[in-house]
């Protein structure tokens, strides 16, 4: 089991998209690179050395899922950023 860390109120993460290329399978949804796109939760990395999984949200604020089979996408694609709100 992975844990899956959400950001506390006082603290807003984000991701640059570094790397938009497709992945193997078709997905239904796709982020831009260049984008940056709110944070929803991410989870610790599966093994050492290995990324971890990040669901983001679009501008609306709903999540956004490559499929339905995947509903994160790779840290690796990402530069992130976090903002600590006063």
């Amino acid at each position: 089991m992975v844990n899956l860390f959400v950001p506390p109120n006082y603290m807003a993460v984000y991701a640059k998209c570094i790397d938009a290329s497709l992945p193997a399978f078709e997905p239904e949804e796709w982020v831009e690179e260049g984008k940056i796109y709110p944070v929803k939760h991410f989870t610790e990395p599966m093994n050492q050395g290995e990324g971890f999984a990040i669901t983001l949200m679009d501008e609306d604020g709903v999540e956004i899922h490559p499929s339905s089979s995947h509903w994160s996408f790779a840290s690796h694609r990402f530069e992130l950023y976090t903002l600590f709100l006063n």
